[in-house]
C-alpha cells in the first residue's frame, strides 16, 4: 500500500518544474498584455489632439453658421480682431450675435444671443485657452457675469479670416462694411506640441471654411 501511495504522489522535481512552466506562461501573458495596453495607450494619445480640435471646430461651426445680419431691434454687430500674443502667435477673437435653438426649436431658429470667443493665456508652457462667453439675451439691463466656457485647452495659435467675396480678410466689423456679413470664417486651430524642443513651433493644426447663410455679398463683388 505504501509503494503505490508513492507512485501517485508528485516528486519535488515535478513540482518544480511545473511551478517554472506556469511563471514563464504568467511572464509571457503579462508581456503580451503590456505590449497591447501599451499599443492602445499610444493609439489614444495619438488621436487625442485630433478629437480635440475637431470637437472645438464643430462648435465653432454651430455658432458661425447661426450668425444674423447686424441690424434690425434683435441683432448686433459682427467684429473680427485680429490679434497676437506676447509671443507673436494668433490669438484672435471674434464678436457676433446668432440664434440660439431651443430643445424644440430647429437649426437656424430660436432667440438671439451674442457669442464671445478669445484666447486667453494659462501658465507659462502649457498654452492657451479658447473660450466662449454666451449672453443669451444682448437687450436685458440686468446682465449677471456671463459664464465662460472652455472649448479648448493647450491652444498654441487661433486665427480667423474672414471672406468678402473677393479675398480673405484678417479682420472684419460690420459697422464699417453697411452691416454686411462676410460670406465664410475660416478658422485654424493649432494645439500645442507636447514635445519641449517643438513649443515654439507649436503641434496639430486643422482648419474649416464655415459658409454664412444669412451673409450677402457687398456690392460690386461677385459671389
Amino acid at each position: 500500500m505504501n509503494s503505490r501511495r508513492e507512485k501517485r504522489a508528485f516528486t519535488l522535481l515535478e513540482m518544480l518544474v511545473a511551478t517554472a512552466m506556469t511563471a514563464v506562461l504568467a511572464g509571457s501573458l503579462y508581456a503580451t498584455l503590456h505590449v497591447a495596453f501599451r499599443a492602445r495607450r499610444s493609439a489614444s494619445e495619438s488621436i487625442e489632439p485630433v478629437r480635440k480640435t475637431q470637437l472645438a471646430l464643430e462648435l465653432l461651426r454651430a455658432d458661425i453658421q447661426s450668425a444674423v445680419v447686424p441690424k434690425g431691434v434683435m441683432a448686433g454687430s459682427f467684429l473680427g480682431e485680429n490679434r497676437t500674443d506676447d509671443s507673436g502667435r494668433d490669438c484672435d477673437s471674434l464678436l457676433l450675435h446668432c440664434t440660439g435653438a431651443g430643445p424644440s426649436q430647429p437649426q437656424q431658429s430660436g432667440d438671439i444671443r451674442m457669442i464671445e470667443l478669445s484666447c486667453e493665456p494659462v501658465d507659462v508652457g502649457a498654452g492657451q485657452i479658447l473660450v466662449r462667453r454666451i449672453t443669451p439675451n444682448p437687450l436685458a439691463t440686468d446682465i449677471d457675469e456671463t459664464p465662460q466656457e472652455v472649448l479648448c485647452r493647450g491652444v498654441h495659435a487661433f486665427n480667423l479670416r474672414y471672406f468678402d467675396g473677393e479675398q480673405w480678410q484678417d479682420s472684419w466689423d460690420s459697422a464699417t462694411r453697411d452691416n454686411l456679413l462676410p460670406l465664410a470664417v475660416e478658422v485654424t486651430l493649432q494645439l500645442q506640441s507636447e514635445q519641449e524642443a517643438k513649443q515654439d513651433d507649436g503641434g496639430y493644426c486643422a482648419s474649416g471654411v464655415f459658409l454664412i447663410p444669412c451673409s450677402s455679398p457687398a456690392s460690386g463683388t461677385t459671389q
